[in-house]
């Protein structure tokens, strides 16, 4: 089987090529476990060719799947257990806490539109390797949610007639009293390779009028299929923490959290 080249500094590379290779093994009787966010935002393939993209998109499914079933972090799910001792222990400060469960229904990508050498990104987290949804998304698309539901998408009239709306997301004077927490995978975390099709390519590329002439140009993407996450949220106030989590899971349901939520992605299970 050939092997990739990598963007990578000299001294690196006789190490890197020995690791970061395809060999044709069997990625579920592989031992050694890479970091699925080092490979995706970090060894690009050095050629431009079709098949070497989706054989790198399949490389950084199959290491998040091993990764997945092979890593206690997620298989016995110490993630969970590390974040939800850190965000009870706030209650020594007084804050209130609570957390649920809640699947993809279908698909979801979070930081799509990211710098990245494949046109399309996708948020890994640096640390641990794996997708995961930032705080301040699962925040943004609660309070996004809210004002275009209850208030016409007029956020001034959110913050003047709801009380709080305003306390649980904040204003430029004052922060808001509710702790959106990042939101982890839950058991296995399974990616997928979709596409984009942008039909008038040479329009986008080079400026020429849209033709029906011109040649469809598939852009794949990678995607977190039919995944749990565990969503956490904390408060002093009980009474905003429960209707900050009631509109956190109203979006979720029906709004979606990240890219193409028109199309269905993004869309969470009850």
């Amino acid at each position: 089987m050939s092997r990739l080249k990598f963007f990578n500094p000299n001294d690196t590379i006789a190490i890197l090529k020995e690791k970061i290779r395809f060999t044709g093994k069997d990625y579920k009787t592989d031992k050694e476990v890479l970091n699925p966010s080092l490979i995706f935002n970090k060894l690009i393939p050095h050629t431009g060719n079709k098949e070497d993209k989706k054989k790198h998109f399949d490389l950084v499914k199959n290491e998040t799947k091993k990764f997945a079933q092979k890593e206690d972090l997620i298989k016995e799910s110490l993630l969970k257990e590390k974040l939800k001792k850190a965000v009870e222990s706030l209650k020594n400060q007084g804050y209130q806490t609570c957390n649920f469960e809640s699947k993809v229904a279908w698909r979801m990508i979070i930081g799509l539109g990211g710098i990245h050498p494949h046109e399309t990104s996708m948020t890994f987290h640096h640390i641990y390797g794996i997708p995961y949804i930032p705080g301040s998304a699962v925040k943004g698309v609660t309070r996004h949610w809210v004002v275009w539901r209850y208030f016409e998408n007029k956020e001034d009239e959110a913050l003047k007639k709801d009380e709080d709306f305003k306390n649980i997301f904040g204003t430029q004077e004052e922060q808001g009293k509710v702790i959106f927490f990042d939101a982890y995978p839950e058991g296995e975390i399974k990616l997928a390779v979709d596409i984009m099709n942008p039909h008038y390519s040479d329009y986008y590329s080079e400026g020429k009028p849209p033709a029906d002439w011109q040649k469809p140009k598939p852009i794949p993407f990678l995607t977190v299929e039919d995944t749990e996450f565990c969503f956490f949220l904390a408060s002093k106030e009980e009474p905003l923490l429960k209707k900050a989590e009631s509109w956190l899971k109203e979006a979720l349901k029906e709004y979606g959290i990240g890219a193409k939520t028109s199309l269905g992605y993004g869309i969470f299970e009850e």
